[in-house]
């Protein structure tokens, strides 16, 4: 069996790699080990449920645009978005949809440099993507990207220029700072602050689980023309005397291709039979240390018998996602606010250690059927995951940017010829965000020898980002 490009994994940044190559004319089959698409943020279709990813908020406009996949008739918007809450429920901060008032939030909250932060990552996003630095198959180096945006003459070079504290101590106080970023970032390249606040902060929640994201590219990459093999797991890779020829899989097939996408964890990759023979010793070393780094972000699935009732004021527009702080030995909880199910499922992720204690706000012990646990365990046999991060690869440095995943496979290729990645371990970072697929389609749309396709699909991407009367932000509801 033999296809022009063969993409190893289903998640969102393979089905949108195979959506655009599909659609330029290639012959593109996409071969998952899930009996399903989507990876982590995939599920078994007619269950109103993911495996692991239950927000949206980094697609950005222009991307939902061009592939065209409607998100805004796949989604809940409540307003506030999401609503952080100390231990004892009192509510400490809550993120408005709209910018003015979530600008009053902060100057009531004490937290007025907040819109100079934001403004400044406006800013950044603006000249970022005017200056061919976002959608592009050769990213940046923070010197080349600083270099750019220093240009803009509107100080948002200093994103690059500086860690994430050093930006966030001129912003905002240090008990805020995990209103914005993780605290495993604060020490990294600005980068990954500007990446997490391209929306304003703002997330929303699919009426029927993130799956439904997922089955929805996958049905616009079958309709574009690829083909697929789904719970079938790639064991190998066919090797010849110019590197990479294609796969073999479990059952036995052996597919060759012009070229080879790998769309899963990165670390993942020296598993594959071949994989030994191609890559440099010190990438297997660098592979297998990702690894066996270690960030369990416990996913929990409370069913329950009846409809729980979070806290929530007068004028809030539907239920937001609630964050109780990690150290107060909470989590982070999502609600079915529109989509109706029988049982009702409330979803926690974050810093949950007992899924019983403290019980997602509104919920009562007595109503949960079950609480379904998921971790680092149960991604790593669902999709090969060890790490257990949404990210794959951790949005920290020396991860970012031209060094994501690896220095020198910043162009999304590998050392072996014919072997590309991109995924959430690929620039410009993780969650469902689906610029790497994109990005890795173009690249190998360059090296097939159609660089004026990848070129006009640039292009159409930046006029979207630009089509209004602000540029987009990065964000899909900012």
């Amino acid at each position: 069996m033999d296809t022009d490009i063969v993409i190893v994994g289903a998640g969102v940044n393979g089905l949108a790699a195979a959506k655009v190559l599909a659609g330029e004319g290639l012959r593109v089959l996409v071969i998952d080990a899930n009996p399903f698409p989507g990876g982590l943020a995939g599920g078994f279709p007619g269950i109103a449920d993911s495996m692991f990813a239950y927000a949206i908020g980094l697609v950005p406009g222009e991307v939902d645009k061009f592939l065209g996949i409607g998100l805004s008739s796949l989604l809940h918007e409540p307003d506030p978005s999401w609503v952080d809450m100390g231990g004892d429920g009192e509510i400490l901060f809550r993120w408005w949809r709209s910018r003015s008032r979530l600008h009053e939030e902060a100057r009531e909250r004490g937290l007025p440099g907040l819109e100079g932060l934001l403004r400044l990552v406006d800013s950044f996003w603006a000249c970022y993507k005017r200056a061919g630095l976002y959608y592009t198959w050769e990213p940046p180096s923070p010197d080349r990207a600083a270099a750019a945006l220093g240009e803009c003459g509107d100080n948002a070079a200093r994103l690059l220029e500086e860690s994430s504290s050093r930006v966030l101590r001129e912003y905002l106080p240090v008990h805020a700072w995990s209103l914005v970023l993780y605290p495993s970032m604060y020490n990294s390249n600005g980068f990954a602050l500007a990446y997490y606040l391209q929306n304003s902060n703002v997330w929303s929640l699919p009426l029927a689980g993130t799956r439904l994201v997922s089955h929805r590219l996958y049905e616009l990459a079958r309709s574009a023309g690829a083909e697929f093999l789904l719970g079938e797991m790639v064991v190998g890779l066919e090797v010849s005397n110019s590197g990479v020829a294609g796969v073999r899989t479990a059952g036995g097939r052996r597919i060759s291709a012009r070229a080879t996408l790998y769309a899963g964890p990165i670390f993942s990759l020296p598993r594959l039979e071949g994989a030994g023979r191609l890559l440099e010793e010190w990438e297997i070393r660098a592979l297998r240390l990702m690894s066996r780094r270690r960030l369990d972000v416990v996913r929990v699935d409370y069913y329950v018998r009846r409809r729980p009732s979070p806290p929530r004021e007068e004028g809030w527009r539907g239920w937001p996602i609630i964050v109780y702080w990690t150290e107060r030995g909470g989590g982070e909880y999502t609600y079915p606010s529109l989509y109706a199910g029988n049982p009702l499922l409330v979803q926690g992720s974050g810093g949950i250690r007992d899924p019983f204690n403290p019980l997602p706000p509104g919920v009562e012990e007595e109503d949960i059927i079950v609480a379904y646990v998921r971790g680092r365990r149960e991604q790593e046999r669902c999709c090969f995951n060890s790490t257990g991060h949404p990210d794959h690869v951790p949005m920290v440095d020396p991860y970012l940017m031209d060094k994501r995943p690896l220095p020198g496979w910043a162009s999304y290729k590998t050392s072996a010829p014919g072997l590309y990645h991109g995924s959430a371990s690929s620039y410009p970072g993780g969650e469902v965000n689906l610029v790497a697929g994109l990005n890795a389609a173009m690249r190998i749309l360059v090296d097939l020898g159609y660089r004026d396709r990848a070129e006009r699909i640039r292009r159409s991407l930046e006029s979207l980002a630009f089509s209004g009367k602000k540029p987009s932000g990065g964000g899909l509801l900012s």
